[in-house]
């Protein structure tokens, strides 16, 4: 990119063709003020905050839309500027009633801060506005319309980075104010995701959260920590505020990434709501109906003797949340299976992560990553989703797939045999079944993708006779695959061409879709059918469901299932708390001699299955890394320390050892992406024949 020179403010200023003043003037550490603007939103210029003078004109230009041009010499403060914005900010506070002493926000708000830092002790114009209405419809936000300022940030990241288009504006001037679905209250709107963004860039107290109104101001917090969410594989970034050792908001970070700093409905408020439910600080051990308090040694001695009793029979597991970190699954992996030499280590969703292991195993074999980061679904010309339902899977991934769709004009295809995720933007939707019919139907639809590429190809080279054996499979694969799909030739074969003809598809692949791992095979097949290929692997999604997914299955998911297969004598189970427990999983829990459960909160019913519960660090008290469908490794951090009487699982394990004569050896954390490295380009994959995958 060409680098242009600027003098703002008497300062030489370097910058790149095609930024804005406003950006040059970032990079360069020079201040000016803004309102409407936010990093990682369209520009509209709409408040006027942002108005610098240029040398040898007399006209204000708003630095956040006008383009820096080379040898440009910018003005950003003088008594004109610091006037006309002073001027901007009483015509704000004259529109809607922005008393400061009655608002929740005061302290955190940009427009009340602005106005001090312009000297704003009263405003000279009358105060001409109407009353508006307080919509409390929502019961998780509030939108008070009598403080809005109409800076649009609510409307632009609703529909540039969350793809929803829930808001808008209603009227116009004065009268103007948010809605939902043309007139809705937020309570009734059909297409709000509850995500909160809105809430998040609002720069005044119009949108909030009624659970942060009054925990605490952002400026009175503590500190600001930064980590990741751990409820799903997709890892969002976050930033935690912490006020009087308490976790009092939770919100997104990194503006400028591919999610816009978005948190979904679990990340915005289960994590802020798991520093409120019943902790365990203290050993329990069961004595008939009742569990009563011990110490961490008498607690450690008893299981290691049910422990150590059990092994003799080698009828003992462990039950693991993919929620831990990678330190602590090596940990976890490396006393289980070295140290006690026990094959029975799973986690909790072990199965769904089976399914993808064994399903891209044979591209694996061929050095090919066999998925790509969510984050390419943004720039996909199309998008085809296998029985999957983002939005309750990885709501932040449905949020990628609605902006490419409706921003980027990808076409959407929804193959399931569930309801359409999304219904109104999907351009084509056709049943999947979940059966051997369904992995023939996706089989068939990868041969027909592939006869058609390939009878382009020789028809190019005029190779007619071969090429009519190949439109003659073609057709037949067409014929089949629209009866296993149970559509008619014609929508089939407009899938087809859209699939030949893109440029960057990508397929998303859902949990469901593992309950034949074979079906993942031919997904893969399919893609690469498609000529789905990215620099980072094939053109494939899966929703892993744990946060730490790859972490899980780089150490403790077993090849095969055993859990609730064989009956157990002890079972240690590891939860983080914070995604309920399966019915499955339950059963074979409560069918087992000795359980020991490690759990922050009196999780129920887990706990009450437990023959002795130990402690365990809540998730704002762990760090180590996690391994994110987004190619990344990312720290979760500690955001509040733990409590004194908290023992590390470091400690645990190595009592449990001692007592048991084994030496746990030193843990290896293994790169997230060990399993599935690159080896190859992805361009080199080969299509692979089911009967081979067993």
């Amino acid at each position: 990119m060409k680098e242009i020179t600027l003098t703002i403010d008497g300062k030489t200023c370097k910058g790149e063709l095609g930024d804005t003043v406003l950006q040059v003037a970032r990079k360069n550490d020079v201040y000016i003020p803004t309102l409407c603007f936010l990093e990682g939103l369209s520009p509209i210029g709409s408040c006027r905050m942002c108005v610098v003078e240029t040398e040898g004109s007399n006209k204000l230009l708003t630095s956040c839309t006008t383009p820096a041009q080379d040898g440009m010499a910018i003005i950003t403060k003088s008594p004109k500027l610091h006037d006309y914005r002073r001027q901007i900010l009483e015509l704000l506070f004259a529109d809607r009633n922005h008393f400061c002493m009655y608002c929740s926000q005061s302290g955190d708000c940009e427009l009340q801060k602005l106005a001090i830092e312009h000297g704003m002790d009263s405003v000279r114009f009358p105060y001409l506005y109407s009353k508006f209405d307080v919509d409390t419809t929502n019961e998780d936000i509030m939108m008070d319309h009598n403080r809005c300022i109409l800076c649009l940030r609510c409307i632009r990241v609703c529909s540039e980075k969350v793809g929803a288009h829930a808001l808008d504006l209603e009227k116009r001037g004065w009268q103007a104010k948010v809605v939902s679905d043309l007139g809705q209250k937020l309570g009734e709107s059909e297409s709000c995701v509850e995500c909160g963004a809105c809430a998040q860039v609002c720069p005044t107290g119009t949108i909030t959260i009624r659970d942060f109104v009054y925990r605490g101001r952002r400026n009175e917090c503590d500190a600001v920590v930064e980590s990741i969410c751990p409820l799903c594989s997709v890892g969002c970034q976050i930033k935690a505020y912490v006020r009087t050792g308490s976790v009092v908001r939770v919100e997104g970070s990194n503006l400028e990434g591919p999610d816009g700093g978005q948190l979904c409905y679990q990340g915005r408020w289960w994590l802020p709501e798991a520093t409120e439910r019943e902790r365990i600080l203290t050993p329990l051990i069961r004595h008939g109906a009742e569990y009563v308090e011990a110490s961490w040694e008498e607690a450690l001695n008893l299981i290691s003797a049910k422990l150590g009793e059990a092994r003799k029979s080698g009828r003992i597991g462990a039950l693991l949340s993919s929620l831990c970190t990678d330190e602590e699954l090596t940990l976890f992996s490396a006393f289980f299976r070295n140290a006690l030499g026990i094959d029975n280590v799973d986690a909790f969703d072990g199965d769904v992560m089976r399914g993808f292991i064994k399903g891209f195993a044979p591209f694996r074999e061929q050095g090919v990553c066999p998925f790509t980061a969510a984050k390419n679904i943004l720039n996909s010309d199309l998008i085809m989703m296998l029985s999957a339902d983002p939005q309750k899977e990885a709501p932040v991934v449905a949020s990628y797939i609605r902006v490419a769709t409706l921003h980027n004009g990808a076409y959407l295809v929804n193959a399931s045999s569930y309801l359409d995720p999304f219904p109104g933007i999907t351009d084509l939707s056709v049943r999947l079944p979940e059966n051997d019919e369904g992995l023939r139907a996706i089989e068939l639809l990868a041969q027909a993708v592939a006869a058609l590429a390939q009878s382009t190809a020789r028809g190019e080279e005029k190779e007619y006779e071969a090429s009519e054996d190949i439109l003659s499979s073609y057709r037949e694969a067409l014929d089949n695959a629209a009866s296993a799909f149970n559509v008619d030739k014609k929508s089939l074969e407009e899938l087809i061409m859209k699939l030949s003809q893109a440029k960057r598809p990508i397929f998303v692949l859902g949990k469901n879709l593992t309950k034949n791992y074979r079906m993942v095979t031919a997904a893969a097949n399919l893609a690469i059918a498609s000529q789905a290929f990215f620099d980072d692997g094939l053109g494939v999604v899966p929703l892993l469901f744990g946060g730490n997914a790859l972490g899980a299955i780089n150490t403790i998911v077993s090849e095969e299932a055993w859990l609730g297969k064989k009956d157990l004598d002890f079972l240690y189970v590891f939860s983080t708390g914070m995604i309920p427990e399966d019915a499955a999983s339950l059963a074979a829990i409560s069918s087992t001699k000795f359980v020991a459960v490690q759990v922050p909160y009196m999780v129920r019913p887990l706990v009450n299955l437990a023959d002795v519960i130990l402690p365990a660090p809540a998730w704002y008290e762990r760090s180590g890394h996690f391994c994110t469908i987004e190619g990344e490794t990312r720290r979760l951090n500690v955001i509040v320390p733990p409590p004194a009487e908290m023992r590390p699982l470091s400690y645990v394990l190595d009592g449990m050892a001692k007592n048991l004569g084994v030496t746990i050896g030193k843990a290896q954390v293994p790169p997230c992406e060990a399993i599935f490295a690159q080896k190859v380009p992805s361009a080199k994959a080969r299509m692979v024949l089911l009967q081979e995958v067993c």
